[in-house]
């Protein structure tokens, strides 16, 4: 969209376009103008281009920003950013922002609709009832047997801000928390996270949880994280559940831990690849509820990236600083901080934005 003349020139990198909203927050402040079309230009009008933001997984490293040359900051909407090449850019003196916080309840909750969904046979069960195999007269009393969460064991490796969340509703659910993180929390965080404790062996944790959630960042000491060792430490009866990246699982010996029954179940937001191709053998299975990297797609969590997103952008050009950096890991009070100001802004914004 072309307006204000005068208003600076970003380029946006997203597939399939901005969240819902995100056009008319960022048109206040900068011209847009879509990477497809940006490309094209001459030389000398790419050079007008002083920020991008993007949405999605398109990749952005030195090569990127040789195509414009008076770029300052790429603002991110999401967490992940191992589709930016972050130490490039830097060197190259440009910001990089992202979006932590704002989505970890939202992410949350779909990590625990997951669980659910994988626990009580759920996907399955709404299949058959949809299916000319329903026959009412003759349905068998003990279909779809699943399993109580009340009491089980709860293992998250990664325990950042998504994975605090979810301890606090497994807490609720009455489960058994256990984490897995590069070092312990602090006392007050595990109290926080659902009375937490803390396992230092990976193998450790494995072996005890009925349900494994994998909330870490994609980075070479994560890939392939949950590998044939991995599934041969945990319990037939567990059931994994990812909604972090898709490489840290290792799809080959996913597929085939699902295969032999290894483990109980896989409840997947993501995949390696991504999207899986349509032949792919995951999707045959019945043991794996597959969701298209759908975590943090809720109306008000992609209104909340977005404004951070933007306020990244703004600060990054105005006063070269931003809220969040990849690398920094934010406090609790940071974070819960930071979440406060985007839920009143979104309840303030809300009218103006539909």
């Amino acid at each position: 969209a072309m307006s204000d003349l005068n208003l600076p020139l970003i380029v946006i990198t997203a597939a399939h376009g901005l969240p819902d909203g995100a056009n008319k927050a960022f048109g206040r402040y900068f011209r847009m103008v879509r990477y497809e079309e940006a490309v094209k230009w001459p030389e000398e009008e790419r050079k007008a281009v002083v920020g991008v933001v993007n949405f999605g997984h398109f990749h952005i490293d030195g090569k990127f920003c040789k195509k414009f040359t008076s770029l300052k900051v790429v603002s991110n909407i999401g967490v992940g950013v191992d589709h930016i090449d972050v130490k490039d850019l830097k060197e190259k003196g440009i910001y990089v922002g992202h979006t932590p916080g704002v989505l970890s309840t939202t992410v949350a909750e779909m990590a625990f609709t997951l669980m659910l969904a994988a626990a009580r046979n759920l996907i399955q069960a709404d299949r058959y009832c949809h299916s000319d195999r329903d026959v009412p007269s003759s349905r068998p009393t003990n279909m779809f047997m699943g399993q109580d969460l009340y009491g089980k064991a709860v293992g998250i490796v990664g325990m950042g801000a998504i994975g605090k969340e979810i301890g606090v509703r497994c807490k609720a659910f009455g489960m058994k928390i256990f984490y897995h993180n590069r070092k312990p929390c602090t006392k007050q965080e595990e109290t926080t996270a659902g009375s937490a404790k803390y396992c230092e062996n990976l193998s450790e944790l494995l072996k005890i949880s009925d349900f494994v959630f994998l909330v870490v960042p994609l980075t070479k000491s994560t890939r392939n994280l949950i590998s044939t060792n991995e599934f041969k430490a945990m319990k037939t009866t567990a059931h994994l559940i990812n909604v972090a990246r898709g490489g840290v699982v290792d799809t080959k010996a996913l597929v085939n831990a699902l295969k032999t029954k290894e483990i109980a179940s896989a409840a997947l937001d993501v995949t390696e690849p991504e999207p899986l191709p349509l032949s792919h053998e995951l999707k045959e299975l019945p043991n794996a509820i597959l969701v298209p990297h759908i975590g943090s797609a809720t109306r008000e969590c992609r209104l909340r990236m977005t404004y951070m997103a933007l306020d990244n952008l703004r600060l990054g050009l105005s006063s070269n600083s931003l809220i969040r950096t990849p690398g920094e890991i934010p406090t609790e009070s940071e974070v819960e901080k930071i979440n406060a100001r985007y839920q009143e802004r979104l309840e303030a914004e809300d009218h103006k934005l539909t």
